[in-house]
């Protein structure tokens, strides 16, 4: 039987196939193909995706599960016969480029009792959260994509302190690293029952917190047994604000909540599940004017230092994703927010 080496074949011209139907062949190069490959398993080191953005997608003559990476929306798309859609990749992270904390549910970012940040403040090694008094970490939140968990606090003694970061007068943090805040956006996907849903409710202190650096020196974002948004804090101009959104949201469902505080615009403005939930309108320059406070979540501040003193107030109830950012937001911002992360929950 004669041998065929591979360094006697030449190109050659013409078409057709080459069929192994017994056993295999190794190419230690490149393999290029100008058609379709076609296998019932490929087992690589790592696949390669076409590039392509919003503009550049192929719009016809795709084949049905055909995926690309769309770098307009930093994803993996699939065609689904009529539309390219996301992969379930989801999106774990927030798009700004302004971040003073983020903390978002996934397992990964839980370590103990600790809330890992996965992004911060850059004059900070990292702004964890480290949990007192237990609150749970669930992994998956039931009835969605298994890549989102949640912390529940119990309301009564469950919080947990934020490293380093720190706010107000002489502090070390915020855009210009002076403690002030001037375009900031707050959010957070929570769920809580806590309290009565009343839509005609003022500001309270039943429920704190989301997360406070002490709303009558820095600011504080929380929900109020009423089951609206709150925003609280002390700016150049007055304190404390003390300003509520319009829907009740304390039903026992995952939401999300946000707030957009812009001095260049006069407002403070509240979303529900990506809408527009009110809009206060204020004048003020920045906020963090009062003394220099460290935060919690779960609870409010008066704290000093790392850890230290607080109000004992308490947050009853779950949450799963958690920000502070120091750039404005608009309503298609918040809105884009909402749309790619509202699969994690089963939305």
């Amino acid at each position: 039987m004669s041998t065929l080496k591979a360094d006697e074949i030449a190109n050659q011209a013409g078409s057709g196939d080459v069929n192994f139907p017994n056993g295999g062949a190794t190419f230690g190069g490149n393999v290029t193909t100008t058609g379709t490959l076609n296998a019932n398993a490929i087992t690589a080191n790592s696949i390669t995706l076409g590039s392509y953005t919003d503009l550049t997608r192929p719009t016809s003559g795709n084949v049905i599960g055909t995926i690309i990476w769309n770098t307009t929306q930093t994803e993996v798309q699939v065609w689904d016969g009529t539309q390219w859609a996301p992969l379930n990749n989801p999106y774990t992270d927030v798009d700004a480029t302004s971040v003073e904390v983020f903390w978002d549910g996934a397992a990964d970012q839980v370590d103990g009792n600790v809330w890992k940040s996965k992004r911060s403040h850059p004059n900070v090694s990292n702004a964890n959260c480290t949990m007192i008094n237990n609150p749970s970490y669930s992994p998956v939140v039931p009835g969605g994509d298994g890549s989102i968990g949640y912390w529940s606090f119990n309301g009564s003694n469950q919080y947990g302190w934020i490293n380093d970061l720190n706010y107000g007068s002489s502090g070390s943090h915020g855009p210009q690293n002076n403690g002030r805040l001037y375009e900031f956006v707050c959010i957070c996907w929570f769920r809580t029952s806590y309290g009565s849903a009343n839509s005609g409710g003022s500001y309270d202190f039943d429920n704190w917190s989301w997360f406070d650096w002490d709303r009558s020196e820095a600011i504080g974002w929380n929900i109020g047994a009423h089951g609206k948004l709150q925003f609280a804090g002390e700016s150049n101009v007055t304190c404390c604000y003390d300003v509520v959104g319009n829907s009740t949201l304390n039903d026992g469902q995952w939401h999300f909540g946000a707030v957009v505080v812009s001095a260049s615009n006069g407002y403070i403005k509240f979303y529900a599940d990506g809408q527009p939930d009110g809009t206060r309108n204020n004048s003020f320059s920045y906020f963090g004017q009062g003394s220099r406070r460290w935060g919690f979540i779960g609870d409010g501040s008066e704290a000093s230092g790392n850890n230290g003193s607080r109000n004992g107030i308490y947050y009853d109830g779950d949450i799963a994703q958690l920000g502070l950012i120091s750039e404005f937001w608009d309503d298609a911002k918040v809105l884009d927010h909402y749309t790619r992360t509202k699969s994690r929950f089963g939305i």
